[in-house]
């Protein structure tokens, strides 16, 4: 008998009620069963909706694809999976279901099937470099990682632990490696914080066909690319289930469910806490299994399905973690920022529902308020606001405080040049100072057309006459201000006239000179002239 389990990767439905959401502190609950008792299933979330895929029961591989919603309690059954199987990795990215690999009857497959849930239709894609079952898949990123699990081996038992880190990317539908797992498992139970991958317990088949249970928890850093130890588990365990709350509704924490010690199946609920790295103990499930499947919706957890040594099971089992319901509202103010502004809108995001949300403006009395309100009526200078809401258990969040400046003064613009004053010159350099860092500057000539300034300006080849300047400013905020219209005068006409006149009369005074020296006589010339004018007179 090949007993076979499947892990799960979850996705968290923000704002989507839980069916019995009551404030309830560490309890299990039974739900409706799953119709087809089985285990080594697929469990994933996608749509709010819990999807049970594939798996086994008596020996037999299962393609069956049954959907729960919590909201109703009902399950329907969906689309089957193209490929019988059990032992498989799951993983539930952007409304589509992935699964990788897992047994088909006595042998291991690298098939990768897609179920998209709008069409309830399933693809085949690229198929996985190593084929091989119990493992897990986990998305971070975008991107679907496939650590270690059991490949074929040509030797007894014909299957071996392996290492390999393969990554798929659902985006180009291409497949790379990374960083192997130190110490390679198979039937281990895994799930994601950040962009962490968590790994926990499992077995390696030893050269004589028995198996070693380990309690390690391994911690793929996926941003560094590189491998960590956290605290090992209280018990070595293997096919157990695990999954992650996200500090939605109940603390940030890692349960682990079940699983087969080596000599028993338990319905031990073991907790990581990842800050403190610590384990604890949780609530036990009513029913011992292992190779079960579970789902996490608004850190309500669900477990499905399994194997209690005997029986296949069709158990669907919820269970609300310690300190469910006790978790405030998270509130992050958008705006303002730690900014100067001229006016300014609160907006803020709060990531559950809420009865009320409130601010406090400068320590004084909250107000109620929605997001996307202007703050009216601020005065210039620093101020400080924070954003206070609470959710419908009463649990009331606090954000962080964000400190900023309020300015409705535009900048102030000086010039220095042109003065009130009259140029001889046609081309005036434009010089001023403005007080504050501006977004835009121009300035207007003589009312005319706006002209931007870039840098030096001169302002060629101005007509004689008056003239009139005003240099324009917009500071980084979008206050405008204008200097003091300059009024000055272009006036080349006294220069140029007076050059002239002394030109002309330099010339006069030359041809003067020139026709005096050419007439004038010499003394005996001159007798006979005046001479003959005396004699004409005598005539």
């Amino acid at each position: 008998m090949m007993l076979l389990v499947m892990c799960i990767v979850f996705s968290v439905i923000l704002h989507q009620p839980v069916n019995g959401a009551e404030e309830t502190a560490s309890t299990w609950t039974k739900l409706d069963e799953l119709p087809t008792g089985r285990g080594g299933l697929g469990v994933a979330v996608a749509s709010g909706k819990i999807f049970a895929i594939g798996g086994s029961n008596s020996d037999s591989d299962l393609n069956i694809n049954e959907a729960y919603e919590p909201n109703n309690g009902k399950w329907v059954t969906k689309k089957p999976m193209p490929t019988a199987r059990s032992g498989f990795a799951i993983a539930s990215f952007e409304n589509k279901i992935y699964v990788f690999g897992g047994a088909v009857r006595d042998a291991f497959t690298g098939n990768v099937e897609v179920y998209d849930l709008i069409t309830d239709t399933w693809q085949t894609k690229a198929s996985m470099p190593t084929p091989r079952a119990d493992l897990c898949a986990n998305v971070v990123n975008g991107k679907i990682y496939l650590i270690g699990g059991k490949t074929y081996s040509s030797t007894s038992p014909y299957y071996a632990q392996t290492g390999i880190n393969e990554v798929y990317d659902p985006a180009t539908n291409t497949w790379s490696t990374n960083a192997s797992i130190p110490v390679a498992v198979q039937g281990y139970a895994s799930t994601v914080i950040g962009s962490k991958i968590y790994i926990m317990g499992g077995t390696r088949q030893s050269v004589l066909g028995s198996d070693t249970f380990t309690n390690a928890l391994q911690i793929f850093d996926t941003e560094a690319g590189t491998w960590l130890n956290g605290k090992s588990m209280d018990q070595p365990t293997s096919y157990g289930a695990a999954v992650a709350t996200t500090d939605f509704m109940a603390p940030k924490r890692i349960y682990y469910f079940g699983g087969y010690m080596g000599t028993t199946f338990t319905n031990k609920t073991q907790v990581y806490d990842p800050a403190n790295n610590v384990w604890t103990s949780g609530a036990e499930m009513p029913t011992v299994r292992a190779y079960l499947g579970v789902a996490e919706i608004n850190d309500v957890i669900y477990a499905v399905g399994g194997f209690d040594g005997a029986n296949w099971l069709n158990s669907n089992e919820q269970y609300k973690p310690l300190e469910y319901g006790k978790i405030p509202p998270k509130i992050q103010i958008v705006s303002p920022e730690s900014k100067t502004y001229s006016s300014v809108t609160l907006s803020y995001t709060v990531n559950k529902a809420t009865s009320w949300v409130g601010y406090s403006l400068d320590n004084q009395a909250n107000k109620t308020v929605t997001s996307g309100v202007a703050l009216e009526g601020l005065s210039d200078g620093q101020h400080s606001i924070i954003v206070y809401a609470n959710d419908s258990l009463g649990n009331m969040g606090v954000s962080n405080m964000v400190t900023f400046s309020i300015d409705t003064f535009g900048p102030t613009i000086t010039i220095f040049d042109p003065e009130n004053q009259t140029y001889s010159l046609r081309d005036i350099h434009l010089t001023f100072t403005i007080d504050e860092p501006a977004s835009k500057l121009s300035y207007v000539l003589d009312g005319e057309e706006e002209v931007s300034i870039t840098g030096n300006v001169t302002l060629p080849a101005l007509p004689d006459g008056a003239h009139s300047i005003t240099v324009y400013g917009i500071d980084e905020i979008g206050n405008t201000a204008a200097s003091e219209t300059v009024y000055f005068s272009i006036s080349t006409f006294p220069t140029f006239w007076v050059a002239a006149a002394i030109a002309t009369t330099t010339i006069l005074f030359a041809s003067g000179y020139l026709v005096i020296k050419r007439r004038k006589p010499s003394s005996k010339e001159g007798n006979n002239v005046l001479i003959k004018k005396k004699g004409k007179e005598k005539k």
